[in-house]
């Protein structure tokens, strides 16, 4: 017996779910509306779920907060109690027991050919059959296929239900019909055809089509395809220095919106500070945890916080990589978690840092396990049809006049790599490309020395899966590149693995650390070759993406934060390490 609702996990919210996304469920296909309906159904505040990570907030999201998705377990109740709102979507169906045609009916009718059943029963049909086709622009709108519009192009000739003659392998040998005044179409050439967008976004509420225009063109496209949405999702690695307890003290909101103040005017000192901590009016346990620190700590603390300039400065992923370069150079002690029980934020073991020779004694690598780590999810937005051009759709949602996103604490292990005492030296005519692209485009994707790692991580995973215990799409990338007047300042490469709780550090990684040059010679081996070569490396063009397939180098949606973009396996068998 089918389920009527559908299990997610909240990591599978972040990275392919979340608003306006079509679900399938025992009883038919669902749109998830926005995450406030959440909040609003179990009588909850964002705050009570809130991953606190002052960082990310203010360099990469405008100083909003993060939420996570509340799960059945943590709020007692039955699993298959649906505490996510959901918009029923699409409401046509095709009834596929009639001949010599099918039926392609609306929902709310039910099939005018299958009568006698009660309004429940022709519902629970109606979301079995419903049909596998909607329109979507690339604005980030979605909406019905509008029928009427595609039969009746001068005609006023309202219906229910149509009728559906032919099907198999081509589109085009499907025609609908009116029932009523026998005017039929080709759903082939329907299909290829752009019609008027409506505006509709089905998260927000049912609201009937045509409510909002659209000045894009909509397109047919199948409710199951993997371009009807795609998520954009930025992540943060937690690099904080201070004590975790201090941290989260001084995190509290109305402490640090008051210490922002008097930081931003020059009058943050040790007697302001004490002020405010006293007219606030703090827990015990958190004004006993300040008067026994000393100011220096609290001050360097607060720097860390509220520094404006190193904030406008340094961006997110360039603090992340002075900290792993640093770390890498002299270890990084292990960071308590604020909540017991969990794991450590971060944890280098310098005695664990190897320097490892190329193959082709080019470079020096230096690899370094990265024992915890804790890496923040926000999904900020989605796309429709297109990747690049596609208008981003923001998840954000409001909440008693703040702003809040979708996001998850995972906790993990990693590998971190950079070149010792340099950058990669890279050279050829696979490297002239790049920096013409990246010249014309100036998008750090393109620069060549993101490419090369970007790259090698792809052939990296490939290699880690065989040995780590860990699958390939289970283990993630971050490239790091530090770019300056065309030139790259500061570059590496962090693969990790991230789970919630604690399931991501089980060591499967780090360990092989020791044994690291077998895991590059295999991941270089064959790095010139390609099963589906000549067509891969010679369908590369000057301005296109390199050479890359999925033969070769493409990875999962869930390891490559590029969608496989920027990738070419010639550069890196030009400039093997």
């Amino acid at each position: 017996m089918s389920r009527p609702y559908q299990e997610i996990r909240p990591s599978q919210f972040i990275t392919t779910f979340g608003p306006g996304s079509v679900v399938e469920t025992g009883s038919g296909p669902v749109v998830l509306k926005a995450l406030d309906t959440v909040f609003n159904a179990i009588h909850r505040e964002p705050a009570d779920f809130e991953i606190v990570d002052d960082r990310f907030s203010r360099l990469a999201l405008d100083g909003a907060r993060i939420a996570r998705l509340p799960t059945n377990a943590e709020l007692r109740l039955p699993v298959d109690n649906q505490i996510y709102r959901t918009e029923r979507f699409p409401y046509w169906a095709l009834c596929a027991q009639h001949r010599p045609h099918q039926i392609l009916y609306d929902a709310s009718s039910g099939c005018p050919q299958c009568p006698g059943q009660q309004q429940w029963e022709r519902r629970r049909k109606a979301g079995r059959e419903a049909i596998r086709f909607v329109r979507a622009c690339e604005s980030g709108h979605l909406d019905e296929v509008d029928w009427y519009g595609m039969v009746h192009t001068s005609r006023s000739c309202r219906t229910d239900h149509y009728l559906w003659h032919g099907g198999g392998r081509a589109l085009r040998h499907v025609r609908i019909e009116c029932p009523r005044c026998n005017t039929s179409v080709s759903f082939g050439q329907a299909y290829a055809r752009p019609s008027s967008c409506t505006g509709r976004q089905p998260e927000l509420g049912g609201q009937p089509s045509g409510s909002v225009r659209c000045t894009q063109r909509a397109r047919i496209i199948q409710r199951g395809a993997a371009n009807l949405r795609l998520a954009e999702v930025d992540t943060a690695l937690t690099i904080m220095d201070m004590p975790a307890r201090l941290h989260s003290v001084l995190s509290d909101r109305a402490l640090l919106a008051a210490l922002g103040v008097l930081h931003r005017v020059g009058m943050l000192n040790q007697t302001t500070f004490a002020a405010e901590v006293g007219r606030l009016s703090l827990t015990p346990e958190a004004t006993e945890l300040l008067s026994g620190t000393a100011w220096t700590d609290i001050r360097s603390a607060l720097e860390q916080l509220l520094d404006p300039g190193h904030g406008e400065t340094v961006s997110l992923r360039d603090q992340e990589f002075e900290r792993l370069h640093h770390a890498g150079a002299h270890g990084a002690p292990a960071v308590p978690h604020p909540h017991r029980g969990s794991p450590p934020l971060f944890e280098i073991r310098h005695a664990d840092v190897r320097d490892l020779a190329g193959l082709a004694g080019r470079m020096v690598l230096r690899v370094v396990p990265v024992s915890r780590l804790r890496i923040v999810m926000v999904q900020t937005g989605y796309r429709r049809l297109n990747p690049q051009t596609g208008g981003i759709v923001s998840t954000r949602f409001d909440w008693n006049g703040a702003n809040w996103y979708p996001g998850v604490e995972l906790f993990g292990e990693g590998v971190f790599l950079e070149v010792v005492d340099g950058q990669p030296p890279l050279r050829g005519s696979r490297v002239d490309q790049w920096n013409t692209r990246y010249s014309v485009a100036g998008d750090p994707q393109t620069h060549p020395v993101h490419v090369w790692w970007h790259t090698l991580s792809h052939r990296l995973m490939r290699t880690l899966a065989v040995d780590s215990g860990y699958s390939s799409a289970a283990i993630r990338e971050r490239v790091y590149l530090k770019a300056g007047h065309g030139a790259a300042a500061g570059s590496g490469l962090l693969l990790y693995t991230a789970q919630p709780g604690g399931d991501g550090t089980l060591g499967g990684l780090i360990s092989l650390v020791d044994r690291f040059q077998d895991v590059l010679a295999g991941a270089l081996d064959d790095a010139d070759t390609c099963s589906n070569d000549p067509l891969c490396c010679e369908a590369v063009t000057v301005g296109a993406d390199g050479a890359a397939c999925y033969a070769c180098l493409h990875a999962s949606e869930t390891s490559c934060e590029h969608r496989n973009l920027g990738l070419d396996r010639l550069l890196l068998a030009d400039n093997l390490p």
